[in-house]
C-alpha cells in the first residue's frame, strides 16, 4: 500500500495523564495533536495517524469476556483501549502487539467494540511491532488472537520495592510477568505506593508455561516457587512473585527460569534496592 508508513517514521509523544473521577488510579491519556501525520505514545506505544489537528483522549477498560464468547477460538492479545477525538480526525491506528511467531501474527485482528456490539476488523498490514488497521468510527479498540498452542510472545519483568518502615526486617519486592504491550504507567499507576525500579525487563515468555524466581544472595525468600505465565490485560495486575531479602542487603541479582527445560530466559540482573527510580 503505496500511503502506508512504518510505525518507526512516527513522531513520538508523551501524554498528558488525568486522573480518573471515579477510580483516582486510573488514568486518562491526553495528545493535543498540533497537525496531520504519524505520532506515538511513549507510553502505550499506539501510534495514531491523523489527518489534521485535534485532541485525543484515550484510556484502557476491562474486556468484556461475554462479548467474545460467541467468536469462537479467540481471545485478546492486547489492552482493551477507549479512544475518541475532538476537532479532529484519526484515519488510521497502530496497535502494538508483543507476538513472535509468524502463525500468530497471521492470526490477529482488531476488535471494535460499540454499543454493546462487538465488530472484527482485519489489519491492513501486522509488523514487527503493530497491527494497522483503517478507523470510520470510534469507541474501544483491541487486538485479538486465534487460540493456538502456546509459543512465546514479548514479555517483560517488572520489579517494585514495597515502602520500607522504620521497624522493618525486610525489603519487599513485587515482581510481575505481563505482556510487553502492558503498558507500565498502567501498572504504575495501580501500584503508585511501590517504587518501580528501572532494570533491563525484555524477554520472551510462552503462556501456560510454569517459571521460577531465582534471587541471590542466598537466605532470600521467593513466593510461590513456581507460577504460570498468563497474559494479563488487566483491569489487575497482581505480582506474580514477592521477594523478602534482609532490610540491610541493598543490592540483589534476580533470574527467570522455564521450569519446563530448566533454561534462564531471563539472565541474572543486579538489582539495586536503594528506593530510587
Amino acid at each position: 500500500m503505496s500511503n502506508m508508513r512504518s510505525s518507526e517514521n512516527a513522531e513520538v509523544f508523551t501524554p498528558e495523564l488525568l486522573q480518573g473521577d471515579v477510580d483516582k488510579h486510573k488514568k486518562t491519556y491526553r495528545f493535543v495533536c498540533p497537525h496531520a501525520g504519524h505520532f506515538q505514545c511513549t507510553l502505550t506505544n499506539i501510534v495514531f495517524v491523523m489527518e489534521g489537528e485535534g485532541e485525543v483522549l484515550y484510556k484502557t477498560v476491562s474486556w468484556d469476556p461475554r462479548l467474545l464468547d460467541g467468536l469462537g477460538q479467540i481471545q485478546p492479545a492486547g489492552p482493551l483501549y477507549n479512544i475518541d477525538c475532538f476537532h479532529g480526525s484519526i484515519s488510521r491506528l497502530h496497535l502494538p502487539h508483543c507476538e513472535i511467531s509468524k502463525e500468530n501474527k497471521d492470526g490477529l485482528a482488531v476488535a471494535h467494540l460499540t454499543g454493546g456490539n462487538i465488530a472484527i476488523i482485519q489489519p491492513l498490514q501486522v509488523t514487527e511491532n503493530h497491527v494497522m488497521i483503517d478507523i470510520r468510527d470510534l469507541c474501544m479498540f483491541g487486538i485479538l488472537k486465534r487460540i493456538f498452542s502456546p509459543s512465546p510472545i514479548a514479555a517483560q519483568v517488572l520489579v517494585f520495592l514495597r515502602p520500607i518502615t522504620a521497624r522493618q526486617k525486610e525489603k519487599i519486592m513485587d515482581v510481575h510477568l505481563l505482556p510487553l504491550n502492558v503498558p507500565l504507567s498502567e501498572v504504575k499507576d495501580q501500584h503508585a505506593e511501590n517504587t518501580h525500579i528501572k532494570t533491563s525487563s525484555k524477554c520472551s515468555l510462552t503462556p501456560a508455561t510454569e517459571y521460577s524466581l531465582c534471587c541471590q544472595p542466598e537466605g532470600s525468600t521467593v513466593q510461590p516457587e513456581t507460577e504460570m505465565f498468563e497474559c494479563n490485560f488487566g483491569p489487575n495486575y497482581h505480582a506474580t512473585f514477592e521477594v523478602f531479602v534482609n532490610v540491610n542487603i541493598e543490592e540483589v541479582k534476580l533470574s527467570l527460569l522455564d521450569k519446563t527445560n530448566g533454561k534462564e530466559v531471563w539472565l541474572p540482573r543486579r538489582i539495586l534496592l536503594t528506593g530510587n527510580e
